[in-house]
């Protein structure tokens, strides 16, 4: 990648009832400038049920945290409910770190077929 090119980004997709949030890359201030506003697009748009995937996550910084607690926030005010997929143990160690592990519902994978585009709708959008 060039130095004007974004290390992170985002694709999502609907499947099983739930929109599907697969972040990539490095989720720091720049990532939580350019995807905040699609992430909470889809956090007004979709209220049952929102999955977000960190297995791709190589970093994440406090900006990063931010915008996982926003989104959070937003589900929990519109009924919604909010899982996160464990990321590498870098990931989840700055979550208990920040003393935010136990907020969030954590799974190690999607439903049984849900990763190979099983009963999806594709939605994906480059960052």
């Amino acid at each position: 990648m060039g130095a004007d090119e974004p290390v992170f980004a985002m694709r999502e997709r609907v499947a099983y009832g739930a929109i599907i949030i697969e972040l990539h890359g490095e989720i720091d201030i720049l990532a939580e400038q350019v995807l905040g506003p699609r992430m909470d697009a889809l956090t007004e748009r979709f209220r049952a049920d929102v999955v977000i995937d960190l297995r791709r996550v190589t970093f994440l910084d406090a900006s990063g945290l931010r915008l996982l607690l926003r989104a959070r926030r937003r589900m929990l005010e519109r009924g919604g409910r909010l899982r996160l997929v464990r990321g590498v143990p870098r990931v989840v160690r700055v979550l208990r770190l920040a003393g935010v592990e136990g907020v969030f519902a954590v799974v190690d994978s999607f439903p049984a077929g849900a990763e190979d585009g099983a009963g999806a709708e594709d939605g994906s959008v480059p960052a």
